[in-house]
C-alpha cells in the first residue's frame, strides 16, 4: 500500500485578530510571516509562518458566517485543523468515499497559495478536522 500523505503541510490556528496573533507568533518564532492573503471562498484572512518544511497558518474570519467565526464563537481560538499534502486530491477523495469516510468536500475547492483543498469530517478522523491539499499546477 502506498502512503497517501506526502507531508504535514500546515496546522491551522483560528484567531480573532490576525494582526495581534501575527505579532505574537513573530515574537515566539523569531521570524515574520512568510505569506499573507485573503481566501474569499473560505471567508478568511490567513498568515503563514515557516516551521521547518511545514507551516503554521493563522486564520481570521472575514465574515460572521465563516466557519472560522463559528469555531471562534464556540472555542475562542486554538488549533482548527491539520493539513496534509497529497499527490492527487481527486484520487484520495474517491478512495475515501469508496471506503465510507465522511467528507465535507467531495470535490476540491480553491485554497491559499492557489492550492486545491478539501476537508474530511472529524467524525471519520477521531475528532480532527483534516484538510487535504494539492500543490497548484505550475
Amino acid at each position: 500500500m502506498e502512503p497517501r500523505f506526502k507531508k504535514i503541510d500546515h496546522i491551522g490556528i483560528a484567531v480573532p485578530d490576525l494582526s495581534q496573533a501575527m505579532a505574537m507568533y513573530e515574537a515566539l518564532l523569531g521570524a515574520p510571516a512568510t505569506h499573507t492573503e485573503e481566501v474569499a471562498s473560505q471567508k478568511v484572512r490567513v498568515a503563514f509562518f515557516e516551521v521547518g518544511e511545514s507551516h503554521l497558518e493563522l486564520l481570521e474570519p472575514t465574515a460572521e458566517d465563516s466557519p472560522i467565526a463559528g469555531f471562534l464563537a464556540q472555542r475562542r481560538g486554538g488549533i482548527h485543523h491539520l493539513c496534509v499534502e497529497v499527490e492527487d486530491i481527486e484520487a484520495t477523495l474517491r478512495a475515501y468515499k469508496a471506503a465510507g469516510v465522511k467528507l465535507i468536500d467531495e470535490a476540491p475547492r480553491p485554497g491559499a497559495h492557489g492550492k486545491r483543498v478539501a476537508f474530511v469530517h472529524p467524525k471519520s478522523t477521531g475528532g480532527v478536522l483534516l484538510e487535504l491539499s494539492q500543490r497548484a499546477e505550475p
